[in-house]
């Protein structure tokens, strides 16, 4: 986890608004009801900022040296016809679209991000798929090996596809 991460930061956040509120019902023993009160408040958020924190930890998200990275790798492989489909859920909806960003920006013909059918809706991780599985396009095992390359494991699916040579990238939830 990098330092200057938010999830990093909304926990030392959250650690030092306990050490206050700590301090606060120490210094409050024996007083005013209003240091408990400040107590309760401070206690509330720190509770905030350990969900938030939780919640921004389990989003996937591309770093930015592994997205300009992955970047200049698509630059480099052959671009082939790509669509985008995520499951109905929000963090992977939101990792599609940032993917779908890093494609278009390497000038692939890339199109999505549309909502999977039901039948993968229960799939997590990434899937790359393809007409014929066992004779797929050149640039569909270039796509599955760059992906890997930068710790986005996808695995090869079958799917059919309108077009020969195109392909299909399932975000789908993430893995626990």
């Amino acid at each position: 986890m990098r330092r200057d991460d938010p999830s990093r930061l909304l926990m030392v956040a959250g650690i030092g608004t306990a050490a206050v509120s700590v301090g606060i019902v120490l210094v409050g023993i024996g007083r005013h009801a209003g240091y408990n009160v400040a107590a309760a408040l401070l206690t509330l958020l720190t509770a905030l900022f350990g969900y938030c924190a939780w919640n921004l930890s389990t989003h996937r998200r591309l770093e930015e040296i592994q997205r300009t990275q992955l970047l200049a790798r698509l630059r480099q492989l052959p671009a082939a016809e790509l669509r985008i489909a995520a499951v109905p859920s929000e963090e992977a909806v939101r990792f599609a679209r940032e993917l779908l960003d890093v494609f278009i920006e390497a000038e692939w013909p890339a199109q999505g991000v549309y909502r999977a059918s039901q039948g993968s809706a229960g799939d997590s991780g990434l899937s790359l798929a393809v007409n014929d599985r066992d004779y797929p396009p050149d640039e569909a095992n270039s796509l599955l090996l760059a992906l890997s390359e930068f710790g986005l494991q996808t695995t090869k699916s079958t799917k059919p596809i309108a077009h020969s040579g195109a392909l299909e990238l399932l975000v789908g939830r993430r893995e626990t």
